[in-house]
């Protein structure tokens, strides 16, 4: 589905911008933070349907506010500091005060650690400005919460905004890759008759699925797909035949998606690998190659290749002693 697309699309580039800001706060490098807020700001305009502008923006700047949304009477403030101590500096500003009278609700956003265990504490809110930490202390968590729950016009409408923010909107001439090459070859193969001529180790693939929490999809993804190794080892054996580098580059651009899962602490293992999967297909939906290829068949086709990358030892770590899964 397209919007299992754009979801995943919208978490990977809010998790990586999260890390970086982290990443850069740490060398006190902190340009990207000012260039997230005004992505925030886009961001959230269409997300709630705010209409929030810099606050410095035509009037004196507001001490410690960084949008505001002057018809809504809210204010937000977007920080890479999620403390108990960034809150409760902010709310006892005398511009607080101001904004308190004049009815104003605030908000605390912050854009690379999460903020969950600040909602249930107590904050000095000595001017009585709007406020509730339950729900005015937002997070990346409760961001993509909120993505989750938006009409298809809404969650597409922000999956263009980050498309355009990261450089990555594709050309109306659709891109070429080697993965959706595969995917294309495997699309004209007859699976519904699989005979499958390399014998695979199957206690070796149980025991690695076990070892990496990913036992509750065995059945329905893994010893639904893994019998296509042999087609799938012909077709890459093809290619490494014409001395091209198309199967190299087919793992390693798996093993990317991969690596950008393990960034996401609070995620499953089971939840990182149909991640993967969302991120592979995304990526051949891209080439002109599957155009005539009806999109149930694309998604077969990467869930064949994805579990055939964890069967080679391609994504997900292996446990004590396993190398290959074929003798």
């Amino acid at each position: 589905m397209n919007r299992q697309r754009y979801y995943n699309y919208i978490a990977e580039k809010l998790e990586v911008l999260s890390f970086r800001i982290k990443t850069n706060g740490k060398l006190n490098l902190l340009d990207l933070n000012i260039h997230s807020e005004t992505l925030y700001r886009d961001f959230l305009n269409i997300l709630y349907d705010y209409n929030l502008e810099p606050s410095n923006i035509g009037k004196a700047n507001y001490e410690a506010i960084d949008l505001i949304d002057e018809e809504k009477r809210l204010v937000l403030q977007v920080s890479a500091t999620a403390t108990t101590t960034k809150i409760n500096d902010t709310l006892k500003k005398k511009k607080i005060k101001d904004l308190s009278e004049l009815d104003y609700h605030i908000k605390f956003i912050f854009i690379a650690n999460e903020a969950k265990k600040l909602r249930d504490k107590t904050y000095l809110n000595q001017h009585n400005i709007n406020f509730d930490s339950k729900t005015d202390i937002l997070d990346k968590v409760t961001i993509l919460e909120s993505v989750s729950q938006l009409t298809i016009d809404k969650i597409t409408s922000i999956y263009d905004l980050m498309q355009k923010e990261f450089g990555e909107k594709p050309d109306t001439l659709k891109l070429s890759s080697n993965l959706a090459a595969i995917v294309n070859f495997l699309a004209k193969e007859n699976l519904g008759n699989v005979f499958n001529k390399i014998q695979l180790n199957d206690y070796g693939i149980e025991e690695k699925i076990e070892f990496n929490d990913l036992s509750d999809i065995k059945e329905s993804t893994f010893d639904e797909y893994k019998i296509y190794y042999g087609i799938l080892d012909r077709i890459y054996g093809e290619f490494i035949r014409e001395g091209t580098n198309k199967t190299v580059s087919v793992f390693r651009k798996i093993t990317s998606f991969y690596e950008k899962e393990m960034v996401a602490k609070n995620l499953t293992n089971v939840e990182k690998f149909f991640n993967i999967i969302g991120k592979v297909e995304e990526h051949v939906m891209k080439s002109d190659l599957l155009r005539e290829i009806p999109e149930e068949e694309i998604d077969m086709c990467v869930r064949i290749i994805v579990v055939d990358a964890f069967v080679r030892c391609k994504i997900f770590k292996n446990p004590r002693g396993y190398t290959h899964v074929a003798p």
